[in-house]
C-alpha cells in the first residue's frame, strides 16, 4: 500500500509568534480609523492576492469585528482575547500551508505597527524579528 499522506512539518515557533503578533495588531486596529486599511492589507496577504480568497478573509475579519462590537463593555477584554486567539490560529494555519507568505506578512506588520495604538502591555510583548536566512 502506498502512502499518499503528506509528511508532517515540525511546528515552527517563528510562524506561531508572527501569527500571534498579527492577530494582536488586528485587535488593536479594530476600534480605530485604521481598521479598513489593516483588514485589507492582512486579507490581501492571507488570501494570497486571489480575489475570492481575499474577499473571504476580509469578510471573516469584518464579521469578527462586528461580533465584538456587540459585546458588552464589561466583557470586551475577554472578547478581544478570544478574537486574537481565533485569528492567531487561522493565520498560523495559512502560514503553515504557505510559509512563502511570511516575508510579506512581516512587511505588512512592519508598515502598520507604528500607527497602531500602544498599550502599557506593549512593552512586555516580544515582536518577532525578520525571517532568518
Amino acid at each position: 500500500m502506498v502512502r499518499t499522506e503528506r509528511k508532517r512539518r515540525k511546528p515552527d515557533e517563528g510562524l506561531r509568534l508572527l501569527a500571534g503578533t498579527v492577530a494582536g495588531a488586528l485587535v488593536k486596529a479594530m476600534d480605530t480609523h485604521l481598521w479598513n486599511g489593516v483588514r485589507a492589507e492582512v486579507a490581501g496577504v492571507l488570501g494570497s492576492g486571489v480575489p475570492q480568497r481575499v474577499e473571504v478573509v476580509s469578510t471573516r475579519l469584518q464579521a469578527s469585528r462586528d461580533e465584538l462590537a456587540l459585546v458588552p463593555w464589561e466583557r470586551k477584554t475577554q472578547a478581544r482575547a478570544d478574537f486574537a486567539t481565533e485569528w492567531r490560529g487561522s493565520i498560523h494555519a495559512v502560514l503553515w500551508e504557505h510559509p512563502e507568505l511570511e516575508a510579506e506578512l512581516r512587511a505588512v506588520l512592519g508598515a502598520i505597527s507604528p500607527a497602531l495604538p500602544h498599550t502599557p502591555v506593549d512593552a512586555a510583548v516580544v515582536h518577532p524579528g525578520p525571517p532568518a536566512g
